[in-house]
């Protein structure tokens, strides 16, 4: 199969007022837009051409013989994306015209083009025996075009088995519908978000003095791999007394290998980071599911399910990085996450810790004798002791942004022709830095910021004695109360009702119609949490969770919806 795609996007235009002919101006009646009334018209052309392909083969076997079955394909696939672009502004034209060549000075103009691809081939097989014994195995081989010259080609691979129990003919538990045994073991791949890491790039847009000039702009990493994700994983599924009561329980190893990371190097070159496989990292956990139906009768039937998770992650190793000796040794990593104005609180890359450890100075409470802001430090023996200074405040590991534990529950109950359901999701022991708390509850350190309500339990200091958890507020505040800190550090804890839903299903089939459903449905009714910030339960930011809530995090949309379906 070949698919082959282009998208073009149309020209644009904004007109304004009036244009120069000669020595006078022609008027042309009301401004089209304020972008082009004081240049004697602005014209503006945008074009974009993308192309896509795609090409797939499979050859497929499916074959049963006895008790035996065995399906299964050997593939092969290529996909690559290529995307041009122009932009062109010009000022000055007649009115009625709409063609770049009529401008009298030519503003800016601009384009680019990006191209990647992916190539694989794979293969997977499937075998089963009696419907007892069951087995898989994939292999697959990919190529990206945004890997290193040395490596751009991975291998990834999985294989994993099952066990029917309650179909061997020795077992005769009646009321055990299905018990069944898993494992697995297998890799998936991961490659960077950058186009072109692998390659030493120049910016050849810049110009100095109206010269054209260039500027090195990346520096390419040549061994630049796959990152790759090892999982062993063992499971049991279980169903019970007519199907009334299942549950799934799933333990799991993922050691990462080859972790892919915008290392910071020095500025002196003009690029401050660079693409590298710089360590391993695993994650362990377990899954629990259970449920079933409470009441199941004619007309009654409750079902309620439950299901919990634990994910715990340690750095297992770390890049190099050169002494001032000239010796490498793996020392811990500080990185940013990326906070704006008011500073930003750190992560601790540490062999042997959680890879989300927050790193900052440790907040100490208010003074009550001044409303001076306080901060922990350690002294000459080694104590903690507290000081306003935040200069001389030391930094700690403050926690993490992993809960402990999460998952959700949920429950339908039917009564007659009436449905009534609803999800909840929660979420215990983790952490939110509330980035935003340091603009808009700074103590009056930023004149230009509406600052938040205190909430419940809060208390501003006002005279001494006060014990407070706010600092004194000031205009034009400069005690550094609103820097990085603990005081920012929020648990994240949360209990969501994510849908609710009722409706009824009118019984029609004499008119022929087969079921005509009326539904009302809310989503994100409520949520109970201590946070101060919008939501707990902060958006991924290009696929991760940082675990720090900036301004323009909104919280989750509430929506009610009314709905009819209608089978013939």
């Amino acid at each position: 199969m070949v698919l082959l795609t282009w998208e073009t996007m149309p020209n644009m235009v904004i007109c304004s007022h009036s244009v120069p002919v000669g020595l006078s101006t022609v008027k042309t009646g009301l401004t089209r837009s304020n972008g082009g009334s004081g240049v004697d018209g602005r014209l503006y052309e945008y074009r974009s051409e993308v192309a896509r392909r795609y090409t797939n083969q499979n050859l497929m076997v499916n074959k049963t013989f006895g008790k035996h079955s065995l399906n299964g394909h050997v593939s092969y696939e290529f996909k690559d994306y290529t995307a041009k672009t122009f932009a062109g502004n010009g000022t000055g034209f007649i009115p009625g015209f709409q063609v770049m060549d009529v401008t009298a000075i030519p503003e800016s103009i601009g384009g680019a083009r990006t191209e990647w691809a992916v190539q694989s081939y794979f293969t997977n097989w499937k075998y089963a025996y009696d419907n007892k014994y069951l087995g898989e195995v994939m292999f697959r081989r990919d190529g990206a075009s945004n890997l290193g010259d040395n490596a751009k080609y991975g291998n990834l691979f999985s294989f994993s088995a099952g066990w029917v129990i309650n179909r061997e003919d020795w077992f005769n538990a009646d009321w055990v519908n299905n018990l069944k045994l898993r494992a697995s073991y297998g890799s998936v791949g991961n490659r960077p978000s950058a186009l072109y890491p692998q390659y030493d790039l120049y910016s050849v847009s810049s110009s100095y003095n109206e010269v054209a000039g260039a500027l090195i702009s990346v520096i390419g990493n040549k061994d630049l791999t796959w990152e790759k994700t090892f999982t062993t994983g063992i499971g049991a599924d279980a169903s019970f007394f007519d199907n009334r009561l299942h549950m799934t329980l799933d333990y799991y190893i993922k050691n990462t290998n080859n972790i892919l990371y915008n290392v910071p190097v020095t500025g002196l070159t003009g690029v401050t980071s660079i693409y590298k496989n710089i360590g391993k990292m695993r994650n362990t956990g377990i899954e629990f599911s259970v449920g079933g139906d409470i009441i199941r009768t004619k007309d009654w039937n409750w079902n309620v399910e439950f299901n919990i998770a634990t994910n715990k992650n340690k750095l297992k190793d770390l890049y190099a990085q050169k002494q001032a000796d000239g010796s490498y040794a793996v020392v811990p990593v500080i990185i940013s996450d990326g906070s704006s104005i008011a500073g930003t609180i750190n992560r601790r890359l540490e062999v042997g810790e959680p890879i989300d450890t927050y790193y900052g100075k440790e907040w100490a409470g208010v003074n009550p004798e001044n409303g001076a802001p306080m901060w922990y430090m350690d002294d000459e023996n080694g104590n903690k002791v507290t000081t306003s200074d935040y200069s001389k405040a030391d930094y700690y590991k403050l926690g993490t942004a992993n809960p402990k534990v999460f998952g959700g529950f949920s429950t339908s109950l039917n009564w007659k022709n009436f449905d009534l359901s609803a999800v909840f999701g929660y979420s215990m022991g983790g952490q939110i830095y509330n980035y935003s708390r340091q603009e808009y509850d700074s103590d009056g350190t930023y004149t230009d910021r509406n600052q938040m309500k205190l909430q419940k339990g809060w208390s501003r200091w006002q005279q001494p004695g006060d014990i407070a958890t706010h600092p004194v507020a000031k205009y034009n505040n400069s005690d550094k109360g609103n820097s990085a800190s603990s005081r920012y550090l929020e648990d994240s804890d949360y209990l969501k009702l994510r849908s609710l839903t009722l409706s009824y299903n009118f019984d029609l089939k004499k008119y022929g119609i087969q079921n005509l459903r009326l539904s009302l449905s809310g989503e994100n009714l409520f949520t109970i949490t201590d946070y101060s910030g919008v939501d707990p339960e902060i958006p991924a930011s290009d696929g991760a969770v940082m675990g720090t809530a900036g301004p323009a995090v909104y919280p989750s949309v509430r929506r009610f919806m009314l709905g009819l379906n209608v089978t013939f």
